[in-house]
Formats: structure tokens, sequence, C-alpha cells
């Protein structure tokens, strides 16, 4: 255990690892181009460590929304077929060379436990030894979609999508700003129309384009405008972050989308982006840097906290009996647990409700890693369990504070014919029902 510590990358699960696209290509002139991990060869000598140093407590099962869902996932299953498979192996790797090796996918791991994973990261936030599973992940679904062309079918139509129209519905992406028709929000054209902002509202492709998502975009600009903010969005020219498709292992089309975007964002001389979407969140702030892009990012709710307590907006006591969702890439891999709940804490008449699972040991919805656009075919379906566990709390609103999380509980509670009596808002749309009306918009200094 103390190796695997000591060895531990030290880096945020909330990075997927880059490669070198350009040197891969370069670099086969020799026939063989290799990315990701394809045999036992291409694990580190770091995901060796991990298999033989997992303690088998079962920790990493607790919350894991595969496990406790019926799917064929649990990251201490994971090491112990790694483990056997390395012993049971050990000749041909040490003979290295031409020494036969097979797939580890698909004889070692199923491709089911694979493609099963919603990157929530809570099996590493749980190991007491901080063993390691993304990264290794990440790299095996790499090598599956950029050199075996096998992943689940509907990621194929996702994929087409996003390269055609930066998004994954396929909608045209002339009509990305479409959504904010007749609200008056400001369209930056310059770097002279971005310097004048407070904050760039980077909208992503969940609120351009769904229209239950649409209606957060429209409260939180409800909010920016009670408050003095000034902020604009990019309409048409904004794209697609490319977070989905990176974490569903199609690393060429995610560097595509992001060199795209931090384009167009470096061009206008944007610095400060606000943004709803925590996946976008997590993207722009701990990704892009490696590709140029370096901004101040801030989550609405980050924003939107602050500026209660600065009294730059004030809300009613409008709610009772409210229950948060913890949105994985905002909470656990971003370490942001406080903004919502100060929020909330404001808008309700009661104390705010919590999951037995919440903060550091929350379920995930079910929609992360690209799993939002597969079919869940395999035990139950992960947003019905999760909504499951706020009933015995008998909440009248799920709070969420991210568009896919709210699409998934919203579905969640229909399944379980729970709605409308039990609603699914997320928090800036709460927050903009609340708003007093006692307070015109003051013109202030931004917030820092």
């Amino acid at each position: 255990a103390l190796p695997a510590l000591f060895f531990r990358r030290g880096g945020p699960a909330n990075r997927v690892p880059t490669l070198d696209l350009e040197a891969i290509m370069s670099g086969n002139d020799a026939g063989e181009m290799k990315i990701g991990v394809r045999t036992a060869r291409d694990l580190s000598w770091k995901d060796g460590l991990d298999a033989f140093t997992c303690t088998e407590c079962g920790r990493c099962k607790d919350a894991c929304p595969t496990f406790l869902t019926g799917k064929p996932l649990a990251l201490k299953w994971v090491f112990d077929s790694l483990k056997q498979h390395l012993l049971a192996q050990r000749e041909a790797i040490v003979a290295g060379g031409d020494a036969a090796l097979p797939p580890l996918i698909g004889g070692v791991i199923a491709p089911e436990t694979l493609w099963a994973c919603t990157t929530c990261g809570y099996c590493e936030a749980a190991c007491p030894i901080e063993l390691e599973h993304l990264p290794r992940f990440y790299r095996m679904r790499q090598h599956q979609v950029l050199m075996e062309g096998a992943f689940p079918h509907e990621l194929k139509a996702v994929f087409n999508a996003y390269d055609v129209q930066s998004n994954p519905w396929g909608l045209p992406a002339d009509t990305r700003g479409n959504w904010a028709d007749g609200l008056g929000v400001p369209v930056v054209q310059t770097p002279e129309d971005a310097h004048a902002l407070d904050y760039l509202f980077y909208v992503g492709s969940a609120e351009s384009f769904d229209p239950r998502a649409q209606k957060i975009a429209v409260a939180f600009v409800k909010i920016l405008r009670y408050a003095g903010i000034r902020f604009g969005i990019l309409g048409a020219r904004e794209t697609s972050t490319g977070e989905c498709v990176r974490r569903a292992g199609n690393e060429m089309l995610f560097q595509q989308l992001a060199r795209a975007l931090v384009a167009t964002l470096n061009g206008l001389g944007v610095t400060r982006i606000v943004t709803c979407d925590p996946h976008a969140f997590n993207t722009l702030k701990n990704e892009y840097p490696e590709f140029g892009g370096r901004y101040e990012v801030v989550h609405h709710t980050q924003l939107i906290a602050s500026l209660i307590a600065e009294g730059r907006v004030r809300v009613n006591r409008a709610f009772e009996r409210v229950i948060y969702h913890e949105p994985c890439y905002l909470g656990r891999h971003n370490g942001e647990y406080e903004a919502p709940r100060a929020i909330i804490a404001h808008l309700t008449r009661d104390a705010p409700l919590e999951f037995e699972l919440s903060r550091e040991k929350s379920m995930c919805c079910g929609a992360g890693g690209a799993r939002m656009w597969m079919d869940e075919k395999i035990g139950r379906r992960i947003n019905v369990a999760r909504v499951e566990q706020a009933l015995p709390k008998q909440p009248s609103v799920i709070a969420t504070a991210c568009p896919y999380c709210a699409t998934m509980m919203l579905d969640g509670a229909k399944a379980l014919g729970r709605e409308p009596e039990l609603a699914t808002r997320d928090i800036a749309e709460l927050v903009a029902d609340a708003l007093t009306a006692d307070r015109s918009p003051v013109r202030e200094t931004p917030p820092a």
C-alpha cells in the first residue's frame, strides 16, 4: 500500500490522459500504430502494482452506480481480473518482444464492463489507498474506439453528430443560439464585445438544444439580469467542448472540437466564463489549458452563491422539502459541495434534505462517461435507483446543478410514477422563481 500511495499520479481523476496524436501519426513509419491499452504489455507498471495492492475491502462498491444497479463493474472485480491475468501471462510478459498476449477487452475485462463506467470517480475517492481506475479505462476506451472500432452502436450516431454539427443531437449548428430568441441576450461578435463583459455565458449543447435544459439557461439569464451582470453568449459560434466524446474514447474528435472552441474563445479574447454544465466546467477549467485555453471558469451555482452573499440577488423562502442531488463533475471531481447547498438554504422554509449517499459518497445519476447516450440493458436503471433513494426523505423537489442530471432525475421520477408531485428543478430555476420584487437590478463591481 505504501508504494502505491507514494507513486499515485497525484493529479485529479477529472482529466483524461491526452494522446499526442501528431507524434502517433508521424511515428507510424514502422507500420504499427499503437493507441491506448490493448494487452497487458500496454499497461503501466503502476497499473500492475495497483492490481496486486488492492486490499479487497469493497469500499469501491458502496456507492458505485454500476454495482448498486446490477452491472458487471466494480473496481475490486477489475483489479482481481487483472491480477489473475498478469499471473497467468507472467512468462509472456517477462519475455517481451513478440511474445503473444491476448487482448484485455473481451477476455479479461468484458466489453459491457468497460462501457458500464459512468466515470463518476466514486471508486477512486472511496479507496483507502487511492488506487487508480479511470485513466486505465479511458486508455482502454481510446484503443477500442480509435484502433478497433469496437464500441456501443449508439455511439456511432453520437460521434457523427458531434463531428458534423458539434452537438449529440445532430441538430443544425447554426441554431445553437435560437433558445435565446426574444430574450435580448447579447451575442459576442468582437473582442471589444468580450472585453465589455463580466462573464461569457458558455451555454453548452444540452441547454442549447434540449427543451428541458433550455429552461435552465433562460432561468440563469433572468438571474444574471437581476444582478446586473454584464454577460453575453457566442450564439451560433459556440461549439461543443467535446467532453462527452473524450470520455467515450474518441480522443481524435475531442481534440478537433477542443482546438476549434479554443480558437474561437482566444480569438475573441475571452477571459472569464460561467456555465451551468459541470461537464463543460470541468473540461474548460481542467483540460483546456493543455490546448492553449486558459480561462477563469466558474459554475453557475458558485456565481449565484456569491451574488446572494453580496446582496445582489435576493430571494424568498419559497420552497419546502428540497433534496439536492450532487453532480459528480461538480462535487467529487471539482470539490464544490457548499455553493449549491448555500443557495438552497436561502430558498427553503425548512432545513434542506440530504440523500443518504451524498457529498463525497453521492451516487451518479447515470449520465456521465457518455452513458447518457447508451441504452441501459443490464440491471436496473441508475437514474431510477437514484430517485428511489430520495423517496424515504419525502421531498417535494429534487434540486440539481447539471442539465444532464436534471433530465435523468426527471426521467427517473416519471418511470416511478412520481412526476409531477416530485419536481426536478435546477438550482437556477428555483432561484429565478424565488427572486424578490422589492429590489431593482443594481450595477455594482463584478464579484471577484
